[in-house]
C-alpha cells in the first residue's frame, strides 16, 4: 500500500477566489448604493463589461494599481499581475462603476460625463478580503492604493476567522474647496494634510485657515448625509451573506475612528489603544480648559500633533502624543467588529475587553 503523502491545495488559494468574489452587481447597487447616491447617479441605462489587464483605466481618475511594480512582453511597465473585471454601468446622471478581482471589489459613482472628462466621484465603496496580508501576494491585487505586505503592521487577527476590509467615500457633487475657492493648495491640504508635514510653517498657515472652517480632515468637499449615517449596517449584510465573520477599517482620521467606536468597532492593537485614548483624554483636557471644539477640530487637533512640539500652540499641544496612521507610509490604525456569532466568540477567546493585545494570545 502507497503511504505516500501527498499536499493537500485549496483551489481558492490558486486561483485567488474569495467569498467577495460571488458579490453580484445587482446585489452592490441594491444593498450597498444609499438612496442620495442613487438620486445623484439616477437610473442605469447601459451596460459595458471588459475584463482589463493594465493600470490605465477609461479616463482620468478610473486608474489602478500595480504595487507589486509587475512587468509583461519583455519587461514593460503597466501591466497587472492579475487582471480585473471591469463594469461601467452608464446612468442618467453619470456613470456607476464596479470594479472586481478574486480577492476584492470596488463600487464608483460619478457624477457628471466621465468619458468627456467632466466627472466627479461622489462615491466608493469597497470590501477586501484579508488573506493574503502580511505577504506580498497582498499587493499583487489591482485594487489595492496601498500595501499591505508588512508582517507586523498589517498582521491578521490570530483567529481560524474569515475577515474583511471595508472603505468607503462619500461627497456632495461641486462641494469641493476648489470649486468654491479655485484654491488647489488649500483643497489638497484639506484632503491630504500629512502631505504638508515637510512644509511646517505653510502647513501652519492652512491649518489656521481649516481650523475655521467645518471640514474635517480628509474632507475637501461635504459629505453625503445618509453614506455615513445609513453604511455600517449595509456592509454587515453583504458581508455576512457571504460567510464573513469579521468586519475590519483603517480609519484615516481621528473623526473617522470615533464614528467607528460609535459603531461597535474596537482597535486592534493594544499599544495603538493606549494611543487613541491618550489623544480623547488630551482633547477632553483641552474642552475642560475653556477651548471648544467642534468634531473637525478634534480632528485637526490630532493631525496637528505630527508637526514639532516647538510649532504646536501650547494649547493644542498634547503631550507628544501622535495620531497613528498618515495615510503616506505603511502603518495603519485597524480596527474590527464581529459580524457572526462564529467571530464574537474567537474574539471573546483573546480576550477582547481584557486589555490584552488581540495580536498576541496571552
Amino acid at each position: 500500500m502507497n503511504k505516500t503523502k501527498f499536499h493537500k491545495h485549496a483551489v481558492s488559494d490558486v486561483v485567488r477566489v474569495t467569498n467577495l468574489a460571488a458579490v453580484t452587481d445587482r446585489e452592490i447597487w441594491q444593498t450597498l448604493v444609499t438612496p442620495m447616491v442613487k438620486c445623484f447617479l439616477g437610473p442605469i441605462k447601459s451596460c459595458q463589461v471588459r475584463l482589463m489587464e493594465t493600470e490605465k483605466g477609461l479616463f482620468p481618475g478610473d486608474e489602478v494599481s500595480n504595487l507589486n511594480d509587475h512587468r509583461l512582453f519583455g519587461g514593460q511597465t503597466g501591466y497587472l499581475r492579475f487582471p480585473y473585471l471591469h463594469t461601467l454601468y452608464k446612468t442618467e446622471n453619470g456613470a456607476f462603476i464596479v470594479k472586481r478581482d478574486g480577492v476584492k471589489f470596488e463600487a464608483f459613482g460619478w457624477f457628471g460625463d466621465v468619458m468627456k472628462g467632466k466627472g466627479e466621484l461622489i462615491f466608493k465603496a469597497a470590501l477586501r478580503d484579508r488573506r493574503y496580508d502580511g505577504t506580498r501576494d497582498a499587493n499583487d491585487s489591482a485594487l489595492v492604493d496601498f500595501p499591505y505586505d508588512d508582517p507586523v503592521l498589517n498582521k491578521r487577527l490570530p483567529i481560524d476567522a474569515r475577515t474583511v476590509e471595508l472603505s468607503v467615500y462619500g461627497f456632495l457633487p461641486g462641494s469641493r474647496i476648489v470649486d468654491a475657492t479655485a484654491d488647489k493648495e488649500f483643497d489638497l491640504f484639506v484632503e491630504k494634510p500629512f502631505t504638508f508635514l515637510d512644509r511646517p510653517e505653510l502647513f501652519l498657515k492652512l491649518f489656521k485657515r481649516a481650523w475655521d472652517s467645518k471640514r474635517a480632515p480628509g474632507q475637501n468637499a461635504a459629505p453625503i448625509p445618509d453614506v455615513s449615517r445609513l453604511i455600517s449596517p449595509l456592509f454587515d449584510k453583504i458581508a455576512g451573506r457571504r460567510g464573513y465573520d469579521i468586519l475590519e477599517i483603517c480609519p484615516s482620521h481621528y473623526h473617522v475612528a470615533m464614528w467607528a467606536l460609535a459603531l461597535g468597532y474596537k482597535i486592534t492593537d493594544a499599544e495603538e489603544a493606549k494611543v487613541m485614548a491618550a489623544l480623547t483624554e488630551g482633547i477632553a483636557r483641552i474642552k475642560a480648559s475653556g477651548i471648544p471644539l467642534t468634531r473637525p477640530q478634534e480632528s485637526w487637533v490630532c493631525v496637528l500633533q505630527s508637526l514639532p512640539k516647538e510649532m504646536i500652540p501650547p494649547e493644542l499641544y498634547l503631550g507628544g502624543v501622535k495620531w497613528p496612521q498618515d495615510n503616506i507610509g505603511p502603518q495603519n490604525l485597524w480596527m474590527h467588529k464581529a459580524i457572526s456569532e462564529k467571530g464574537k466568540q474567537l474574539l471573546s477567546e483573546l480576550g477582547q475587553g481584557t486589555g490584552k493585545d488581540p495580536g498576541n494570545k496571552q
